[in-house]
């Protein structure tokens, strides 16, 4: 937010957004706690919201938070005495390079030892602010607080290392089939309620576009948006937190995907419809659209069902089958949630966590494969969600 009031005051474009300034950004960032470093984080895949500059700066919160050196106390059994080197520092946790008595390298992730205390005092901080904005006269209507709501369950879900370790484990399962996908392995014996320890994952360069090959470029890009497909549309799970410190390109296309703790399970219902509407987007059909977006709204009294279907359809038909370049993702969902506030309808929260999935990594996929058409390659994984839905309620494809 406070981002946001800067960017568009213009404070932070043009020659006013020097080193010291961006410096003053990110440390002021950091001292406002972890909730907040975890949405400059997020802003800083958006090159297309905020000056070049200063996504470069915010960019540096993936790693260079300030470092949590690795306790004795906070050590496991086994790995206590064990050399370690500090490799990520992150908002909420550090992850340290450990080298284990049988010379094996794994990854520990351990939470900052004031996390507990003061997070939930961000989170707090936050969703006041959220009730604040939901008053505004043009953010009327829209879920600001359910989204606050769910968007802080899920940073504070980010405290619990076991959980973080299950969907790790089932990303890997997930993605065993799936071509040029790394998955770090779990160690569960090593691993307690406060420490996550992992196969240490090396090469974990972040590289810009010219450093691969157009081929390559191309394939890291496809691979990543099938991964996050393969998540939203099969498994119900939305990883918030794709940016380029969880997820890295490597020189032969091939991808690495860390850190599953800004991680959200979908109902199955909103699983479906999800699925169902990104499908009937892509075929350009916006009547469908309209009727499973409403399905999943709430109407208000006076609500006007004809405005909000004629805005929807017209919506879906202005962007059917666009590419990444043409696409632009923010524009699209904000006009969806304006179409809803202006007729009377109130927007099922549960459909913006895979928006702002997409919405992490679109930023990147804008840098490195502007031409990926993002229908097109959703389309398998889509198909494959909706006959396994008309499967399991015993009906048959179509």
């Amino acid at each position: 937010m406070l981002l946001a009031w800067w960017a568009a005051t213009g404070r932070l474009r043009g020659h006013r957004a020097g080193p010291a300034l961006e410096s003053w950004l990110v440390g002021t960032v950091v001292e406002l706690g972890a909730a907040f470093v975890k949405a400059a984080q997020l802003l800083s895949t958006r090159a297309d919201l905020l000056p070049p500059r200063v996504c470069r700066a915010l960019a540096r919160l993936y790693d260079q938070v300030r470092p949590e050196p690795l306790s004795p106390s906070a050590a496991p059994q086994g790995l206590a005495g064990s050399p370690a080197t500090l490799v990520g520092s992150g908002s909420i946790a550090c992850v340290h390079r450990v080298r284990l008595a049988d010379g094996r390298d794994v990854a520990v992730k351990v939470r900052r030892p004031d996390v507990e205390r003061s997070l939930p005092l961000d989170l707090a901080l936050f969703e006041g602010v959220a009730g604040v904005l939901a008053r505004l006269p043009v953010l009327r209507g829209a879920p600001i607080v359910d989204i606050a709501r769910q968007l802080t369950g899920g940073i504070r879900a980010q405290l619990d290392l076991v959980r973080e370790a299950e969907l790790l484990d089932g990303f890997r399962r997930s993605m065993a089939d799936v071509p040029g996908v790394t998955v770090p392995a779990v160690d569960r014996e090593l691993s307690t309620a406060d420490v996550l320890v992992m196969e240490f994952v090396g090469d974990l360069v972040r590289r810009r576009p010219e450093d691969l090959s157009v081929a390559n470029r191309r394939r890291a890009v496809v691979t990543a948006l099938r991964v996050v497909y393969r998540m939203l549309f099969l498994d119900g799970v939305v990883h918030c937190d794709l940016h380029p410190g969880n997820l890295y390109f490597r020189e032969d296309g091939s991808i690495v995907v860390l850190d599953a703790g800004f991680t959200v399970r979908l109902s199955d219902s909103a699983r479906e419809k999800f699925a169902a509407f990104f499908y009937c987007l892509g075929r350009g059909d916006g009547p469908a659209c309209a009727d499973i977006v409403a399905s999943t709204a709430t109407a208000v009294p006076g609500a006007d069902p004809d405005g909000f279907r004629a805005g929807l359809v017209a919506l879906v038909e202005a962007n059917a089958g666009r590419r990444a370049e043409e696409f632009d993702l923010i524009s699209f969902a904000t006009t969806l949630f304006d179409v809803q506030r202006r007729h009377g309808f109130y927007a099922d929260p549960q459909f913006v966590f895979p928006i702002l999935s997409l919405l992490v990594l679109e930023g990147t996929v804008r840098e490195f494969h502007p031409e990926v058409d993002f229908q097109r390659e959703a389309k398998p994984l889509l198909v494959a969600a909706l006959f396994e839905r008309a499967v399991a309620r015993g009906g048959t494809s179509r």
